[in-house]
């Protein structure tokens, strides 16, 4: 696997995870206070799941670009 594959894969699973973060976001504006306390950490978690994804897909890219 080459690192253009490589990265491309990160690219697609930082889509993903940001896909489930609308209904999410949206899901938890109409919750109950303790409801939406819980929503809002699986929230953040997957955020940062998506910018750890996004992160290493275009810094994986960018190294297949240059070889």
């Amino acid at each position: 696997m080459d690192y253009n594959e490589w990265g491309t894969e990160y690219l697609n699973e930082a889509n993903r995870i940001k896909e489930r973060l609308t209904p999410l976001r949206r899901q938890a504006r109409q919750a109950g206070n303790q409801e939406a306390a819980g929503l809002y950490r699986r929230i953040a978690l997957l955020n940062d799941m998506y910018l750890d994804c996004l992160h290493t897909g275009r810094y994986l890219v960018g190294i297949g670009a240059k070889r």
